[in-house]
């Protein structure tokens, strides 16, 4: 399987960023842990659990540390079919 680029921030992520870090303003694919002011360490781990509740995924160690930017998000969701 092959994964496809991906050119915009799909609905479904950015409404869990937003949820998640409490976010407001527009967000890119290329946006890193960074550039999210409430992107923690303890908001990771809120985040991954967001994640496996609202995409029926359950994620890998390393695919938790892969979560580096909002590409990266999306790249994993794509792996699992989401």
């Amino acid at each position: 399987m092959t994964i496809r680029e991906e050119t915009a921030v799909r609905e479904d992520v950015a409404a869990l960023i937003a949820e998640t870090f409490n976010y407001r303003g527009p967000l890119t694919l290329d946006m890193v842990r960074e550039d999210i002011p409430r992107w923690d360490s303890l908001r990771h781990v809120g985040l991954v659990v967001a994640i496996e509740g609202e995409f029926g995924v359950s994620l890998s160690m390393d695919e938790m540390h892969e979560i580096n930017s909002i590409r990266d998000l999306q790249h994993i969701l794509m792996r699992h079919g989401k």
